[in-house]
């Protein structure tokens, strides 16, 4: 599962906003492991939208490796922000 395998992450999310909390982004992974979608998920403790688009574009971002596993997994990706 996505989870289990991440292989690369080029974009860190900065925390430009100052804010302090948690996004969970939930993703759908396909086949060659590119994260096809990606929207804001339950235990989300930010409500700034601006920070939760930083973490929604950092999760497209990702790649998983390459599995023989199913078409499209489902998994999530949680983003700590902290004040710097």
């Amino acid at each position: 599962y996505p989870e289990q395998g991440i292989v690369y992450c080029d974009d860190k999310p900065d925390n430009t906003f100052n804010q302090e909390g948690i996004v969970v982004v939930n993703i759908i992974v396909d086949k060659a492991g590119k994260v096809v979608s990606a929207k804001q998920g339950k235990g989300t403790t930010i409500s700034d939208h601006a920070t939760i688009q930083i973490a929604i574009r950092a999760a497209y971002k990702a790649n998983f490796n390459d599995t023989e596993r199913p078409d499209k997994q489902v998994g999530t990706i949680t983003y700590r922000f902290k004040f710097n």
